[in-house]
């Protein structure tokens, strides 16, 4: 998920055997509510009139996480009760921990998955997906006094910049330092500090030039914080993630594919990847 930006799920997470977890659903009584009749119905899904949305417990903002009053939130959380009332569904959420939310759907507990889930060949070899936004790595400078940079290019050579550890920003800000010197420019010069809070708060003082972070959780300062930060190019380093249901469960993948087109065209969707600065992520670029 966040921290290392393209791996997830390990091999022995796909196995069909659950793994002792905490598995809990909610139900939110403030989703949308379904848009008329059912558009799909069991076997194709557990329970009729309701979409079981598996989702993790130890997600990051802002796709999927709890909010100050627990309550779960986020991008595909919106996305998901969205999806719901267009199939004319009430969403309920299966929460449990991120590792676990593929043996979860394995073991229909729930339906789908919409849970910060990259795709990807081995996850694609279990379950089918439906790609609904991207996530990539950003880089953020001060909106009041931005440093020169352009992305990840040779106008981060001599800039200082912050990254969290062991994290894709790091690796790439490595990458591109090396292709300063090698090129006889002045090296990044990388700062280190695993809590965004601190490295966004370091580049509005002006005490750092740039922070690179995934471009959501960029967004989500910008849009949901307050934080004087804006993009410097686009996102990088894209990647698809989607919603995904069991192999073989060709009637509900195609008919959440048919109501994300219905909420791409009607304009939800665009509505909340704005409402949570994922724009520049939108599957629709």
């Amino acid at each position: 998920m966040k921290k290392v930006l393209l791996t997830g799920l390990a091999g022995a997470a796909l196995l069909v055997t659950l793994p002792a977890m905490a598995a809990c659903s909610s139900s939110d009584s403030s989703s949308p509510q379904p848009s008329g009749p059912a558009k799909v119905a069991p076997p194709a899904i557990l329970q009729a009139g309701t979409l079981k949305i598996c989702a993790p417990n130890d997600g990051t903002p802002p796709n999927v996480y709890h909010d100050e009053t627990g309550a779960l939130a986020g991008s595909e959380v919106d996305l998901g009760k969205a999806l719901a009332a267009e199939l004319g569904l009430k969403p309920q959420f299966v929460e449990s921990a991120f590792s676990a939310v593929i043996p979860t759907l394995q073991a229909k507990q729930c339906d789908v998955i919409m849970a910060q889930l990259y795709i990807k060949p081995e996850r694609e070899a279990v379950v089918d997906f439906v790609p609904y936004v991207y996530s990539g790595t950003g880089i953020a400078v001060s909106k009041d006094k931005p440093a020169a940079v352009t992305g990840m290019d040779d106008s981060l050579c001599g800039k200082k910049v912050i990254v969290a550890v062991a994290t894709t920003a790091e690796s790439l800000a490595t990458e591109q330092s090396e292709k300063c010197t090698a090129a006889g420019k002045p090296a990044v010069d990388i700062n280190r500090n695993s809590h965004a809070d601190v490295a966004l708060q370091q580049v509005q003082n002006g005490q750092v030039d740039a922070y690179l972070d995934t471009a959501e959780t960029l967004g989500y300062y910008a849009t949901k914080t307050g934080a004087k930060i804006q993009m410097a190019g686009k996102p990088f380093g894209t990647i698809k993630i989607g919603a995904a249901t069991l192999k073989g469960n060709k009637e509900l993948h195609d008919a959440i594919a048919t109501a994300l087109a219905a909420l791409e065209t009607g304009g939800t969707y665009d509505k909340i990847m704005t409402q949570w600065g994922q724009t520049d992520l939108s599957i629709q670029k």
